[in-house]
């Protein structure tokens, strides 16, 4: 599948039987992701009901929906504009997670805490995935580190870390279209540290946290040049 499409169309989804709603929320994060909506642009209802295969009603739910989790600016009168994301934006993201993430498996060590059997299905997952499939690489590397959050056993923390996603969705889809994050690079480091956890070495598993969140300065960098 190419990195440009999403992870099946509207007729897969209804096929499924998907709402309309999920699908118009999916069909318009795919193209967020790909750029499709391009930064500081509106979209317009009409368009992308047209564009997904769905009424203007669940269209209007899903950029509520989006705007909600940080994708998109609603302006009254004008509709709902597209976020941008730029460098300081960035160098602050990668602060917080590496402190959520970093936290969380010091606390998985410290605590000996169970390291669950999904991040081993999750890795099986991905390395199944073309790497051209952008999309479905950023969601299983999204629920990847969000298991590891959720395992350190904290429900503030995941909610913290659940409220980084739209920025990191976007981050994680933009280092693999400017080839900053290759995937196989990316599974390598994932089933070390499901090793480091299930060993408990913290030490360890720091350093890999950090090395593996290491691509978004490296990202910054890329985008500045």
């Amino acid at each position: 599948m190419n990195g440009q499409q999403g992870s099946g169309g509207a007729e897969t989804d209804a096929a499924k039987g998907i709402s309309a709603r999920e699908r118009a929320y999916r069909g318009i994060r795919a193209k967020l992701l790909n750029g499709d909506f391009p930064p500081g642009g509106f979209i317009e209802e009409v368009a992308a009901a047209e564009a997904i295969g769905v009424s203007r009603s669940p269209v209007r739910e899903a950029l509520n929906r989006l705007a909600a989790e940080g994708y998109l600016e609603l302006h009254p009168r004008r509709g709902a504009m597209v976020r941008g994301l730029n460098a300081a934006e960035l160098r602050d993201l990668y602060e917080v997670r590496l402190m959520v993430e970093t936290h969380a498996v010091r606390k998985i060590c410290r605590e000996r805490r169970v390291v669950p059997a999904e991040l081993t299905v999750l890795c099986e997952r991905h390395e199944a995935t073309s790497p051209d499939d952008f999309l479905d690489c950023v969601e299983i590397n999204r629920l990847f580190h969000q298991a590891i959050v959720a395992a350190a056993g904290n429900t503030v923390l995941v909610q913290v870390f659940d409220g980084l996603q739209a920025p990191l969705a976007r981050v994680a889809m933009l280092s693999l279209q400017q080839g900053v994050g290759k995937t196989d690079i990316i599974e390598d480091e994932h089933r070390q540290m499901i090793a480091a956890l299930s060993a408990h070495d913290e030490a360890a598993i720091v350093d890999l946290v950090k090395r593996h969140l290491d691509l978004m300065p490296r990202l910054v960098s890329a985008l500045q040049r």
